[in-house]
């Protein structure tokens, strides 16, 4: 007789599709963590509309791929700085000194240890940013 006690659906997850699955719930928590804030880069007001700015990475995820689920390394940003300015970087990291500090900023710049996720990483990091940002819709 066989027992199967594993879920089948999960096993055949990949990699990549929890990742991308993970990464939207992170962002999705970014966006309403900064809701309230100026974008990082530009300075101007976020919009009403909610899919106008994005969560945009200081370190980008291909060039520090440790620094993907870093919540001191995602801040709101305009579309226009992240898509058509790629990343407006230097005036990123001027907003970023001033929000987080410059030591913490340094802290990320220096951080190159790398970081490979299990499928249940990522399943336990898009519960988690589910979960951050179901709490923190109650709290507003």
């Amino acid at each position: 007789m066989f027992l199967f006690f594993g879920c089948v659906t999960c096993s055949l997850e990949t990699i990549p599709q929890l990742t991308k699955r993970a990464q939207t719930a992170f962002n999705a928590y970014i966006r309403l963590r900064d809701k309230y804030l100026p974008y990082i880069s530009c300075g101007n007001p976020l919009p009403d509309r909610p899919n106008g700015y994005d969560a945009g990475h200081y370190r980008s995820v291909g060039s520090a791929p440790n620094l993907r689920f870093n919540e001191n390394n995602c801040h709101v940003q305009c579309k226009h700085c992240n898509n058509y300015l790629s990343g407006n970087h230097v005036q990123y990291r001027i907003g970023l000194i001033s929000r987080i500090g410059q030591s913490a900023v340094e802290d990320l710049e220096s951080d190159n240890e790398p970081k490979h996720y299990t499928k249940d990483d990522l399943r336990d990091l898009e519960k988690y940013y589910k979960k951050k940002r179901a709490s923190y819709d109650r709290e507003i």
